[in-house]
């Protein structure tokens, strides 16, 4: 009984803990605390993670590169926390769900546009994590990176919105195969056949059936 009261107490202090803690002061000066859900302004070379993301993710690094391509391609290195001896034993082995979402600027600063929405990403604590992402155009010169933890609503819209892409992408293929076989079989109705000249005319059999030119062989006339 004894044992049973200690261990309620240890779970509400953990549990009042986990409310009551803040993320921590970043000290990377790359890294933005988000204080709400939309990111009113972004400013390139910048990660902006949110407030409960911030306290399991640490940056490690950033390279970027553009490619053989010509586009700009970035990763972005980190670790995740570890969990505490005490959380392993209540909560057990737990996965942290993550959504991110790369944004792109021109040589000038401005944001090219994108239809890339948040991407999901999972990943077991104390685990280094990546995060990927390639530039839809040539003009794209700098990134910043959104990265917060994932709701099951987002990883649900993700799934979807996969899905989607997957199927527009399946729908263009088939749609191109079938006008692909239209020309093939336009080409072919339109066609007719001619046939070919010959070379020496007068090698060709020609005329009634009793007109033979019989090549190689001398007419001496009819029969006396």
């Amino acid at each position: 009984m004894k044992l049973f009261t200690l261990l309620t107490a240890a779970a509400g202090l953990l549990f009042v803990s986990a409310c009551a803690s803040t993320a921590p002061a970043p000290t990377d000066e790359r890294i933005v605390i988000e204080t709400a859900q939309e990111t009113s302004s972004v400013q390139p070379g910048r990660v902006y993670i949110s407030a409960d993301a911030a306290k399991v993710f640490t940056l490690r690094d950033i390279e970027s590169e553009i490619n053989e391509r010509g586009f700009l391609a970035v990763r972005v290195f980190g670790k995740t926390a570890e969990l505490s001896a005490l959380k392993w034993a209540f909560f057990g082995d737990i996965d942290y769900e993550f959504c991110y979402k790369f944004l792109w600027f021109d040589a000038d600063g401005n944001e090219v546009p994108t239809d890339v929405g948040f991407i999901p990403r999972s990943t077991i604590p104390g685990d280094p994590v990546r995060f990927v992402g390639h530039a839809p155009t040539e003009e794209c010169r700098d990134f910043a990176l959104i990265l917060r933890m994932a709701s099951k609503a987002d990883a649900k819209d993700a799934a979807v919105d996969a899905d989607d892409e997957a199927e527009a992408a399946a729908e263009a293929d088939a749609e191109t195969e079938r006008e692909e076989a239209a020309e093939v079989a336009e080409t072919v109705a339109g066609e007719s056949y001619v046939v070919p000249e010959t070379k020496n005319k007068d090698q060709n059999v020609s005329g009634s059936d009793t007109d033979v030119n019989v090549i190689g062989v001398t007419d001496t006339g009819s029969e006396e």
